[in-house]
């Protein structure tokens, strides 16, 4: 039986928590097995989309030893999750993303927010990305 609206809301808020969390605390494994093997990652920048949850991953550890080289602490906060409509059946979601960078004994700076879309897979009960969108946030 599906989820009812409110059911899906709160998986998906279950879903982000972990997700950042994972990315937040450097856990990149965890981070990785948030999205399906053959996800796909693009926009915000990224010249090219990123394929596979593995790639995904490795960025994502690649820009954490660059800011941490450099002292600085990054936190992702999820804001304003919403259910999209599809008529697919698929499970999609938007949301907005606000990234935080903190240099240390500095002040928290806002240095990206972006619009972020889902896609999700469900295997056995998890949610898995199958593809994310990021798109900047206007002005």
């Amino acid at each position: 039986m599906p989820d009812t609206p409110r059911a899906a809301s709160v998986r998906l808020q279950q879903f982000y928590a972990r997700q950042v969390h994972a990315v937040n605390a450097a856990d990149f494994a965890a981070y990785r097995d948030t999205f399906i093997p053959d996800a796909e990652f693009t926009g915000s920048g990224l010249p090219d989309p990123v394929r596979g949850a593995g790639a995904i991953a490795e960025h994502s550890r690649r820009l954490h030893e660059r800011r941490a080289a450099q002292e600085v602490v990054q936190r992702h906060h999820v804001t304003m999750t919403a259910l999209l409509d599809r008529t697919d059946g698929v499970l999609a979601a938007r949301s907005c993303t606000v990234i935080v960078a903190t240099a240390l004994w500095g002040r928290p700076v806002i240095v990206a927010g972006v619009e972020c879309v889902d896609e999700f897979t469900e295997t056995d009960g998890v949610l898995r990305v199958r593809r994310r969108r990021l798109h900047p946030l206007a002005s």
